[in-house]
């Protein structure tokens, strides 16, 4: 009886399969790897979009102070004491002709629609803060995708 002696080499014996199983825990490891890691960028990109969303609201808050500052005929006389959200608002331009109460009105119009088309269910409400000069701007959208505005930014501002 002839053996080959290349054919046991390698081959001792309980060791039969013993590669396999190692293998298939290897790959069972690396699929929840790579599995945390794709739930990470997934979070990342979620949070990401949170904080841009975040930025265009202070960009917003900060569009309404400097038409408040740029206005303050109208700011002085009232004109945006209370603006409020109003849906698919039709905004009047403005003409050469414009009076300080107008402007008010269309800065107040024109800026809720860009809160409308820039943010998730954006909004924005300008309030005056008792009898003083200082105003508190406030907007508010839609962070979580519920249909309803559950985050906003306010910034107080003084002509």
């Amino acid at each position: 009886m002839l053996i080959n002696a290349d054919a046991t080499a390698g081959v001792r014996p309980g060791q039969h399969g013993f590669s396999m199983i190692e293998i298939l825990v290897t790959i069972v490891v690396l699929t929840f790897g790579l599995l945390g890691v794709a739930g990470l960028l997934v979070k990342g990109m979620t949070v990401n979009h949170g904080s841009y969303l975040r930025s265009l609201a202070i960009q917003q808050a900060y569009d309404m102070a400097d038409r408040i500052r740029a206005n303050r005929t109208g700011a002085t006389a009232g004109n945006y004491d209370n603006v409020t959200f109003t849906a698919n608002q039709t905004c009047t331009v403005c003409t050469a002709t414009c009076t300080a109460q107008t402007l008010a009105t269309f800065d107040a119009c024109h800026w809720n629609r860009q809160n409308e088309s820039l943010l998730p269910s954006g909004q924005g409400t300008v309030a005056r803060s008792g009898s003083s000069t200082e105003y508190l701007i406030t907007v508010s959208w839609d962070d979580n995708k519920s249909g309803s505005a559950n985050k906003s930014i306010a910034m107080r501002v003084q002509p």
